[in-house]
């Protein structure tokens, strides 16, 4: 054996156990908490959208549905949950059925726990996509402490002979 390959056959054992011994011990898996939500409310629209380009206002008039399968800011929830929304859409440019648009609010979601009541207020932003007469369309959304998407589903208005004033909306997201 030549004294490259001795010192080749010498060193990397000692470069294995050398570099064993001195790394840092493995922390503990602490990936960042996230928990899957849906969430479900009727919406209003005012002046609600149409083929005119249109801003305006958006919330709920009375409480949805809300469920996580996960903790809420850290506590469990010990049943069903509600959803509400307020904001305005139409902010950078006027929305239109044909175009869809964008917007910003707040969507609060409240659940009871063991311990009382956690109550989340998500300040974000969403897009949503074109849509036709009776189908439903969709978006997605970005919050402060949840992310996902969305389905709106018209129930008052058709976008052409009457502005869509009145939405189902269903949605998914991580709340984290």
């Amino acid at each position: 054996m030549g004294p490259i390959r001795r010192l080749t056959s010498i060193a990397l054992p000692i470069i294995t156990l050398t570099a064993l011994g001195t790394a840092a011990p493995a922390a503990p898996a602490s990936a960042a908490s996230s928990t899957s939500c849906t969430f479900e409310f009727e919406a209003i629209a005012s002046p609600g959208l149409s083929t005119s380009g249109s801003s305006g206002t958006v919330g709920t008039d009375k409480d949805g549905t809300a469920a996580c399968d996960g903790p809420v800011n850290g506590k469990q929830p010990t049943g069903q949950g509600s959803s509400s929304y307020k904001g305005n859409y139409g902010t950078k440019d006027p929305d239109t059925c044909q175009d869809g648009g964008e917007g910003v609010g707040v969507m609060t979601l409240t659940f009871p726990t063991s311990d009382g009541t956690v109550k989340i207020d998500d300040k974000e932003a969403f897009t949503y996509a074109a849509f036709k007469a009776g189908t439903a369309f969709s978006g997605e959304f970005k919050g402060e402490h949840m992310t996902g998407t969305f389905e709106v589903q018209p129930i008052d208005g058709d976008c052409a002979s009457k502005p869509v004033t009145r939405y189902l909306v269903k949605g998914k997201g991580t709340l984290s």
